[in-house]
């Protein structure tokens, strides 16, 4: 059986990003999650083809991961209003190191609709919000 597995864009970025102090452990985890089904969330993409990839000769690459019957790709369209709130919300409350697209993930994660039995990241933030529903980090 294979496991349901959210991806966070940290990952895109330590694997194709060699200078990235993640890469080697992104480069492990990417082999061992290769045949299982990968949940990637469109905010993600966003976040990694705009910053990080665009100016990457890795684009054919990443374009051919997508394309593997195993992708996922998740609309944000039912989470963005409210991750868009909960972003202005921390923010007036100090909360400096709050993202939009870590807002959008968290409501992911918290939706029981979505099966995942793993989160793929390295932002504590996020670790424990699966934590909370009971999702273990393979990062």
């Amino acid at each position: 059986m294979k496991f349901n597995i959210l991806i966070d864009s940290c990952f895109w970025i330590a694997l194709y990003d060699q200078g990235d102090q993640q890469a080697q452990k992104a480069e492990k985890i990417a082999e061992d999650i290769s045949n299982e089904n990968l949940i990637i969330p469109f905010p993600t993409l966003y976040e990694f083809v705009n910053s990080r990839l665009s100016r990457r000769d890795t684009k054919i690459q990443f374009e051919q991961l997508l394309g593997r019957p195993n992708i996922k790709l998740l609309s944000d369209e039912e989470y963005k209003e409210s991750a868009l709130e909960n972003f202005f919300i921390k923010s007036r409350y100090g909360h400096s190191d709050v993202s939009l697209v870590d807002e959008v993930l968290k409501l992911i994660i918290s939706d029981i609709n979505i099966k995942i039995d793993y989160i793929v990241t390295f932002d504590q933030g996020l670790i424990n919000s699966s934590i909370a529903r009971g999702i273990k980090n393979l990062s």
